[in-house]
């Protein structure tokens, strides 16, 4: 996390401010008691582009804490290849082992003992690349990827922070 990342991008913060505004805008009709119809409820379902525009804002910020704080103060590696396996997800990018542990700035044996901790969880998996057997791609299986749009999707659902017009 030692890496230096700019801030997102003009339009990019537009995105997710206009995310947050209509979820803040659907959260707010749930807790006040509004009954959902059938159209309401398809409506609070995020597509995977929009969760990618969540989960690639928290990726950059983490890595921006690192101009304000001591990045020895934090770590969360696992979290962050959580967050950058699904952003190359929807991309449609495949991700190596290597290149994850890259991503969340850690040592390879770090990385490794935190891919080898998601994969007993059945939150990832491995396998070897169909065109060179010497690499290694991980990727998100179906529960993994069920948890992070779960997760996005309750964690803009939970902001309730007022956005400038």
């Amino acid at each position: 996390m030692g890496q230096q990342t700019s801030l997102p991008l003009p339009a990019e913060f537009k995105e997710v401010c206009d995310l947050v505004r209509g979820l803040g805008r659907r959260g707010a009709d749930l807790e006040a008691g509004a009954s959902l119809d059938e159209e309401s409820e398809r409506a609070l379902s995020f597509n995977d582009d929009d969760l990618a525009v969540v989960a690639a804002s928290i990726y950059r910020l983490r890595f921006q804490r690192a101009n304000q704080f001591d990045p020895t103060l934090f770590g969360e590696p696992a979290w962050d290849m959580l967050l950058d396996l699904f952003i190359q997800r929807v991309k449609g990018k495949r991700v190596s082992t290597t290149g994850l542990c890259l991503g969340a700035d850690v040592p390879h044996s770090t990385g490794l003992r935190h891919i080898e901790r998601l994969c007993e969880e059945g939150i990832l998996r491995r396998s070897a690349a169909k065109d060179d057997k010497r690499l290694i791609l991980i990727e998100l299986t179906p529960k993994g990827l069920r948890l992070m749009r779960d997760y996005l999707t309750n964690a803009v659902a939970q902001l309730k922070v007022q956005l400038p017009q």
